[in-house]
């Protein structure tokens, strides 16, 4: 008996110690998928700094962001279809070094020219490749849905300190200090990768080559990176233009700002409670409550034309948006734990968050926001249904693996 209670805990203890460890390594990739994606995290306020302290006119400052996103998405679904065999320390290791060399060019060739153009399409291709690394290496531990969470938490927080810092020190900085600034969170992220794997847990080539395709091309995965992209093309509609909208009903620049930082600040005890809640209801639960949200926030904002409507429908949709996103990751990391799902999700993710103010600025008309609300709302209700369609079709894939 003696014997039994003491393997039970040094049971308890290694599973603790186990526990810890992952926590940390959550946190590192964190933070290497935070640095990974702090152009996007700050983009408002990284424009701001190219239109007025690098000469840059808007079109081209959007026209330089979105090249360099679509480098990134063009090469997170590439990596896809290699996550069971790539070295992903390597590949990190690799990735973010070019990304420092590309972000200290950046500072010398600012301007609109096609050196400056390539420069950063490489760069967002290599920050590209150290996210999918990120958020695939996550997906290998033990309790990953906790790992987004904390992931998806930081990404908040940073964004939050980001956008304050950058339009307060934009003039002492400059561009120069901006790219110097995202190559030394590079150099950090590239300080972080020994705790990143060498191997992806691959058994032979030709049979991971197969269960990638596999994996990735399954009616299951396409539904659900179908629906990662619809919700992100629905919350990128929304976010384009509510800024707009809040102008529209004469509200203040200080109530506007303040509602969409109350709303953005909501967001952080949205994404972190996975990490005290796990799956304990699954993943489609929390999916419908959450993308519910968004669509009560929209109707809010719909048929309550006040500040008070502006204040809680912003707030609605970011708890929406960041509660939801270490669920969608969770799911996509429950369909291939070495990463191809997630990759997959990423990329499609990126597509139709570029995709979502096209659509939205195609409706907008002469001000008609509620156009845009109400085509957003019918994005969200296709996701929704994908990812149901998603957790329907893996359950019963389950149940027939057990027959």
């Amino acid at each position: 008996m003696d014997r039994f209670s003491l393997l039970t805990g040094e049971q308890l203890f290694s599973r603790k110690a186990l526990s810890m460890q992952n926590n940390i390594r959550f946190l590192v990739f964190s933070v290497i998928g935070t640095v990974a994606l702090m152009r996007l995290l700050v983009l408002p306020a990284m424009i701001g700094v190219l239109v007025d302290e690098g000469g840059l006119d808007e079109v081209t400052a959007g026209w330089l962001t979105s090249m360099g996103a679509l480098g990134g998405a063009i090469v997170a679904m590439v990596m896809a279809f290699y996550m069971h065999r790539i070295n992903p320390r390597k590949i990190a290791v690799i990735s973010l070094s070019v990304a420092i060399v590309a972000e200290i060019m950046s500072a010398y060739s600012v301007g609109p020219t096609v050196l400056f153009f390539t420069i950063r399409i490489i760069a967002g291709i290599a920050i590209g490749a150290a996210y999918v690394i990120a958020i695939a290496a996550i997906a290998r531990l033990e309790n990953f849905e906790r790992g987004y969470g904390i992931f998806v938490t930081l990404q908040f927080i940073v964004s939050g300190l980001g956008l304050y810092i950058l339009p307060v020190y934009s003039s002492s900085m400059g561009v120069e200090g901006m790219y110097f600034g995202f190559a030394g969170l590079d150099a950090l992220a590239l300080a972080l990768t020994p705790f990143i794997s060498t191997t992806a847990e691959a058994e032979t080539e030709k049979r991971a080559s197969l269960s990638e395709w596999r994996v990735i091309l399954s009616v299951v995965t396409v539904a659900a990176v179908m629906a990662f992209a619809f919700f992100e093309m629905a919350n990128n509609a929304q976010f384009t233009y509510i800024e707009r909208f809040g102008v529209s009903l004469s509200l203040t620049d200080e109530t506007i700002g303040t509602s969409l930082l109350i709303g953005s600040l909501i967001g952080i005890p949205g994404a972190f409670s996975i990490v005290f809640l796990g799956q304990r209801f699954g993943t489609i639960i929390p999916l419908n409550i959450g993308i519910g949200a968004a669509v009560a926030g929209l109707l809010v904002l719909i048929f309550i034309k006040t500040a008070e409507g502006f204040l809680l429908g912003g707030c609605l949709l970011g708890f929406s948006w960041a509660f939801c996103l270490p669920y969608i990751h969770a799911l996509l990391a429950e369909l291939d734990r070495e990463g191809s799902a997630v990759a997959a999700g990423s990329s499609a993710s990126s597509l139709g968050g570029a995709l979502g103010p096209a659509f939205a600025a195609n409706v907008v008309g002469q001000g008609s926001y509620i156009n845009v609300f109400t085509l957003t709302i019918g994005l969200f209700i296709v996701a929704l249904i994908l990812f149901t369609f998603t957790h329907l079709k893996s359950k019963q894939q389950a149940e027939e693996a057990l027959l």
